[in-house]
């Protein structure tokens, strides 16, 4: 995937399921954006067992975006 493409993906994550390297950690609730109006800063990610939680994920922390299986991967450290 180019940095165009995965850029097109983070953009457009919103219910996409994230897992992490201990397995799944939540859906994409929403994209958030900082300074910079058209770069994506972080995911905000529902997550726990029952969803009742929302974690800020780092846009850096992606590693892997599946849009055909709608899946997120994180890297190591990304959510604790």
């Amino acid at each position: 995937m180019d940095a165009d493409e995965r850029r097109y993906w983070i953009r457009n994550c919103q219910g996409f399921r994230v897992d992490g390297p201990e397995g799944r950690v939540g859906v994409v609730e929403d994209v958030l954006y900082g300074q910079d109006p058209s770069e994506p800063a972080a995911l905000l990610v529902r997550a726990g067992l029952l969803g009742l939680r929302i974690e800020v994920v780092p846009v850096d922390a992606v590693e892997t975006i599946d849009p055909k299986r709608t899946r997120i991967g994180l890297g190591g450290g990304a959510v604790e």
